[in-house]
């Protein structure tokens, strides 16, 4: 998949044809250059729109499913080397289910009931000695249930890569890229590599939650990263914000899905000319 993606790369911007005297022309010296961008779409996904863990249902009350237009508007763009979706993808028993709260050892700072744990309580388990910190939720993102499904109106562009996450029972994994305890990671990071990507745009759901994590992740990992706000939405509107905040602070760049636009136009424009 990821050869596709560059053999169309590679015809796009000149690097088939080789020049005969073995030195490159000036438009394949400008086009090594060129810095190559993925979007991360995160979690866009029945559960947290109108299922189980619908984001109408948590404090902010935000509609998950506002995403979906101006993410559609961005995602066929040629702006894009690269396009992943990341879904939660969970086996029955997970440690993030309210349900199976009571099925792991507590660890001795664990201060919650287990057996009469509740939604949004913080319980911390003893797993093969590993402290685990996990706050729990209803049900979700079941694998191969409808809930797990991206929502049925989310444009799928050929050639996009899925990433799935969560799958250890015994550890969350918020990010797109590693799970909570960083003992393992997804296919996402040697992805990217593989499509020489330098720029990673992050979007989906939720701001203060998987898009948080993903996006810092992919900043740690020396990928230039930019949010876009207006193809976001969280579970507390203020954490919400101080999410953004601190994203700002720490270097991560946020716009709205209207400046990706523009700048893909002034791309297309750059090129044309050259």
């Amino acid at each position: 998949m990821c050869g596709n993606w560059l053999t169309r790369i590679a015809r796009r911007f000149g690097f088939i044809d080789t020049p005969t005297t073995g030195r490159s022309t000036m438009h394949e010296e400008r086009s090594q250059k060129r810095k190559k961008r993925a979007l991360l779409v995160v979690d866009v996904q029945n559960d947290f729109i109108s299922g189980s863990l619908s984001l109408s249902s948590c404090p902010s009350k935000h509609d998950g499913s506002e995403v979906v237009e101006p993410i559609n508007k961005i995602v066929t763009s040629p702006f894009w080397d690269l396009v992943a979706y990341s879904k939660d993808w969970h086996p029955p028993n997970h440690v993030s289910f309210v349900t199976n709260a009571n099925l792991r050892k507590p660890h001795v700072d664990n201060k919650t009931d287990l057996g009469n744990a509740a939604v949004f309580d913080l319980c911390i388990f003893d797993v093969d000695d590993t402290r685990i910190d996990q706050v729990l939720y209803p049900a979700h993102c079941v694998q191969h249930s409808e809930g797990a499904e991206l929502h049925k109106d989310l444009k799928i562009v050929p050639g996009a890569v899925t990433i799935h996450k969560g799958m250890n029972p015994d550890i969350d994994s918020y990010s797109a890229f590693f799970d909570n305890c960083r003992k393992s990671e997804t296919i996402l990071r040697q992805v990217l590599q593989d499509a020489d990507i330098t720029q990673v745009y992050v979007c989906g759901i939720a701001t203060d939650i998987c898009v948080n994590f993903s996006a810092f992740d992919s900043h740690s990992l020396g990928f230039e990263t930019t949010l876009i706000e207006d193809c976001c939405r969280g579970v507390d509107a203020d954490k919400c914000i101080e999410t953004l905040n601190k994203m700002k602070e720490e270097g991560i760049e946020v716009i709205t899905s209207d400046e990706v636009l523009k700048r893909a136009e002034k791309l297309l424009t750059e090129e044309t000319n050259q």
